[in-house]
């Protein structure tokens, strides 16, 4: 059996999210090669493919999204918001969708109210 060492293994992981090396690809490309870019913060999401980009374009998540309609951004998992190649945004949410996730409680169940509630200044 082959074994692996940590600075293997990280290394590894660095190069299947695409950050090192950064590569030429555009942020269509690396939303479908990530499967999905967490966008909850819009600037997040564009760092988030900055830093995958050998010459990173400050504008290129803008005109995907709002000129070229080549990225969406929409919830599609965990209940966030991510960005999505529109080309393919249609598997994805079809695919979450037959989860039914809406059905499943968010937390287990709702903290127990305090007897008192402190009073309010008037």
């Amino acid at each position: 059996m082959a074994s692996l060492t940590w600075p293997q293994v990280l290394a590894w992981r660095l190069r299947r999210q695409l950050l090192d090396p950064p590569g030429p690809d555009g942020p269509v490309e690396i939303a479908r090669r990530l499967a999905g870019v967490q966008a909850q913060v819009a600037g997040s999401a564009e760092l988030a493919i900055a830093v995958r980009q050998s010459r990173p374009d400050r504008e290129a998540v803008r005109r995907a999204l709002w000129e070229d309609g080549t990225l969406v951004r929409t919830w599609a998992m965990r209940g966030t918001l991510h960005l999505l190649p529109a080309a393919e945004a249609g598997a994805y949410l079809s695919l979450m969708g037959s989860l039914r996730s809406w059905e499943r409680p968010a937390w287990p169940s709702p903290p127990p109210r305090p007897r008192r509630w402190p009073a309010t200044a008037s």
